[in-house]
């Protein structure tokens, strides 16, 4: 996860001063993964807690020009591709804190970020966020409450939450741990081998824009995880074509997101804390309000109250007949068929937050690159600024297009809802 700020740059020494101060007292910090002994297919990672770890060692700083929006961004992109592709050496807690500053004079704005990647075994984005904010001065909690430095917190135990609202015949065949191997429909590739090549990019969205395509609902409105699952169906939809077109079976594409198991009472409980819901994306509808309305129907149906549930007990009951087992089940989740679309939504907590009096930005979130053949979408809300980022392992890349489909999905929504259109008079490309 990236930080950008507008302001003076802390010293690198102040930031490691504030790093151990404010993270030195949290365990999981100290945490080090160690690889299995031979055979290592019959045995497990392990855990080492080591106390005598200096946290300071693990913050760095290095130079580019940190830009506002994604627009003129090459050295920066640049540098969170490496960032997100590049591995965490072994031996020492698998997480490290960047400070980039600027690479010239900037003028009286000038602008720096804060870049924290971590190994997903040790945390989650729920964790990234709440290191982060502890890090940072002022700010107001999800709750309202105002925020403090992050606690001394373990590593919780994953605690499933109960589905609500469904049952009877509506849970029939719904979360059964085995429907998660089935497969579906891998993006197309072009003609020739397949040659992947990972690729990233990241842009800020309109804010009103955004909120406009909320509104192409009733009601309430779209959630945003409608509106990223929509919006990301219609921009494969522009760059690969209709799905009809595409070779092989005629299968569901299949797209999944995020589900945060923490209870209430675990809600300041860092560590890796999620499963995945799966849903097969609604690429074959033509219009984006047809295929707005059908990811809402999805979400609300039984299914994905159990998906979460149901992807959880597969991996446990893999773990518990082996390390074999749970590497076979995770090839198996690798495939470009299984699920190649993942779609992640971040709402950072009410600001306004600092850093030594400079002001947050923007928050942008660097999703893992992990199968070749897939591609990730990622939205952060910080203080209704909106900002996204999409990951792909595709070949010929194509991240940039769908970066721009995606806008063009949220303007075509946006400018279909009367009071919008009233409001503005450009028309989506």
């Amino acid at each position: 996860m990236a930080l950008l700020f507008v302001g003076e740059p802390p010293s690198l020494a102040d930031l490691c001063a504030r790093v151990h101060e404010r993270w030195g007292g949290i365990p999981l910090m100290r945490r080090t993964l160690l690889r299995p002994g031979q055979p290592s297919w019959l045995r497990r990672h392990r855990w080492q807690q080591t106390e005598d770890i200096d946290l300071r060692a693990h913050v760095a700083e290095a130079c580019a020009a940190v830009p506002h929006d994604g627009t003129g961004a090459d050295a920066f992109t640049g540098l969170l591709a490496r960032l997100v592709a590049q591995p965490v050496p072994d031996g020492r807690p698998p997480w490290r804190l960047l400070l980039v500053r600027p690479a010239g004079d900037q003028g009286p704005q000038g602008r720096f970020a804060l870049i924290l990647t971590a190994h997903h075994a040790l945390m989650d984005g729920r964790s990234l966020e709440r290191l982060l904010s502890g890090l940072l001065d002022g700010g107001t909690a999800h709750d309202g409450s105002a925020q403090g430095g992050v606690r001394s917190a373990r590593t919780p135990r994953a605690a499933v939450p109960p589905a609500r609202g469904v049952s009877g015949k509506q849970t029939e065949g719904a979360g059964r741990p085995f429907e998660a191997l089935r497969s579906g429909r891998a993006l197309p590739f072009p003609s020739g081998p397949p040659r992947p090549e990972r690729d990233f990019v990241w842009t800020g969205l309109d804010t009103d824009t955004v909120r406009g395509a909320r509104r192409a609902l009733p009601g309430l409105g779209a959630t945003l995880n409608e509106l990223v699952l929509a919006a990301s169906a219609g921009a494969l939809r522009a760059v690969h074509g209709t799905p009809e077109r595409w070779p092989g079976a005629a299968r569901p594409l299949y797209g999944m997101f995020s589900v945060d198991l923490r209870t209430p009472e675990q809600g300041e409980e860092l560590g890796n804390l999620l499963s995945v819901v799966r849903l097969p994306l609604p690429v074959q509808l033509v219009g984006p309000g047809e295929r707005l309305r059908a990811c809402r129907d999805l979400l609300r149906g039984p299914g994905p109250a159990h998906d979460a549930d149901a992807s959880m007990r597969l991996v446990e009951a893999a773990s518990r007949m082996g390390p074999w087992a749970l590497r076979l089940l995770i090839k198996r989740a690798g495939s470009p068929s299984w699920a190649p679309v993942t779609c992640t939504v971040i709402r950072w907590p009410r600001g306004p937050w600092s850093l030594d009096g400079a002001l947050l930005e923007r928050v942008l979130p660097l999703a893992p690159m992990l199968t070749p053949g897939a591609v990730r979408v990622a939205l952060t809300d910080y203080a209704r600024v909106f900002t996204l980022c999409v990951t792909g392992d595709l070949p010929g890349g194509h991240a940039r297009e769908l970066a721009d489909a995606f806008g063009r999905e949220l303007a075509a929504l946006a400018h279909s809802v009367p009071e919008f259109s009233a409001r503005h008079s450009d028309r989506p490309s």
